[in-house]
Parts: C-alpha cells; sequence; structure tokens
C-alpha cells in the first residue's frame, strides 16, 4: 500500500475545475482548500503503478501550477501482519 499528501497550487479561478477532476481520480480524496488556491489532499492505492500514476495526474489537471509532495508511506506487507523477515 502506498499512502501520500500532496500540496496542490490551483491557479486562481480554477479550484472548482480542479475539485471536480479530483473527484474522478480514484484513491484520492480532498482535504482542506484555502482561498489562495492551495488544496491539501491525499492519493491511497494498492497498485504501485497505478498510485504513481494518479499521483502523476495530479500535476496534469488543468488549473494546477504546482503539486508537491509533503509525505510519502510505502508498506510492502501482503496483509498477512508479517514482514517477511525471520525474527
Amino acid at each position: 500500500m502506498d499512502l501520500c499528501s500532496i500540496l496542490l497550487q490551483a491557479r486562481p479561478g480554477h479550484s472548482t475545475i480542479i475539485q471536480s477532476a479530483l473527484q474522478q481520480l480514484s484513491g484520492v480524496e480532498l482535504h482542506a482548500t484555502a482561498s489562495d488556491g492551495r488544496m491539501v489532499v491525499t492519493v491511497e492505492d494498492d497498485d504501485p503503478q497505478q498510485f504513481n500514476r494518479t499521483v502523476l495526474r495530479l500535476g496534469e489537471i488543468d488549473g494546477v501550477i504546482d503539486a508537491s509532495l509533503v509525505y510519502h508511506y510505502h508498506d510492502d506487507n501482503d496483509g498477512d501482519g508479517m514482514s517477511g523477515e525471520p525474527e
């Protein structure tokens, strides 16, 4: 599983368009918006390739000036609670 937090900066007047585009992306959640165009979003996905495509797509949304990675978490576990390393 991968999880990251990204700060988006929107061009003036594009916030509504960007918010609509974010709703169309699987695994993306909008957490906060500011009047100056900043938006805090998270991306979460179990498929690393899809996760990467989604993160890259954020910067390609019309009206996004910048997409800055704030935090990234990656877990290789397959859900069985074991890390694969002997103790």
